[in-house]
């Protein structure tokens, strides 16, 4: 019996001592947990700007989430900070973090509208990033670029604006290429542009606002590094969405960082 009780207790310390995470820093099973709700009270932030219109009451959202999972604000941006220094693993656990998302919209059943399907002109916010959030840059790819394309079965509303948020890690000081944004939106013979480089690691907002007299059937764009970028090891951008805004929309402020250049092409 006594043999038996040393046996269990060392392979306790095994299985303590294989962890790759410090001991001050959230456990990786946690950091699934708190990020799952995290990205809910993201989405619901967002998406209900009437109902949290200040950054106060949008702060209050999250501190729930930190109370409900037994940590600080502090505690939560020094793992993010390890975690960022350790991408594969924090990738890892992301990519189970969306596997858990996608189960619960499965669990729900198909009781969501499309958001592309047209139906959604009486929204005045509303994500329509329909693509993977998540994108690695890869220096051994012959091509480091994520492009997207949104068509909606039904033009969005004239003056609709457009928000195109999105976390970086991986970025360093001496990176050569860095990362470029371009948004356009297609209103009948005008092309809107907005085009933003990315320059150091954290979140950034792209705002394009479209001319007020014109539907827009199509919104694309694109991220990527031009030139040989082999001077850094992986770039990664996550937790990527596109909200859509009516026109008017007391939503639409200044983005978060610098300004964009805006270009309007006419055929």
């Amino acid at each position: 019996m006594t043999n038996r009780f040393f046996a269990f207790v060392a392979l306790l310390c095994l299985v303590a001592s294989c962890s790759r995470v410090p001991k001050d820093i959230i456990s990786e099973k946690k950091m699934r947990s708190l990020l799952y709700d995290m990205l809910l009270a993201e989405a619901i932030v967002e998406t209900n700007y009437d109902k949290y219109p200040t950054s106060k009451e949008r702060e209050a959202v999250y501190d729930a989430v930190f109370r409900t999972h037994r940590i600080t604000q502090a505690e939560y941006d020094s793992s993010l900070v390890w975690y960022g220094q350790n991408m594969d693993l924090y990738m890892q656990i992301y990519k189970l973090v969306l596997s858990d998302v996608n189960k619960s919209i499965d669990d729900l059943g198909e009781i969501k509208p499309n958001p592309l399907s047209g139906d959604v002109s009486a929204k005045d916010s509303i994500d329509v990033w329909i693509f993977n959030r998540f994108f690695t840059f890869n220096p051994n790819r012959v091509f480091n670029t994520l492009k997207f394309s949104v068509k909606p079965k039904m033009p969005y509303s004239s003056g609709s604006s457009y928000v195109l948020g999105l976390s970086v890690w991986g970025l360093g000081d001496v990176t050569k290429y860095k990362p470029v944004i371009s948004i356009n939106a297609v209103q009948a013979d005008t092309i809107v542009t907005v085009n933003k480089e990315i320059t150091s690691d954290g979140y950034y907002e792209v705002v394009l606002r479209t001319v007020p007299v014109k539907q827009v059937p199509c919104v694309y764009g694109y991220i990527r590094i031009d030139g040989e970028a082999s001077d850094y090891h992986r770039i990664y951008i996550d937790k990527i969405r596109l909200m859509k805004y009516n026109y008017g929309s007391k939503a639409i402020g200044a983005p978060r960082d610098s300004t964009e250049n805006v270009d309007i092409y006419q055929n």
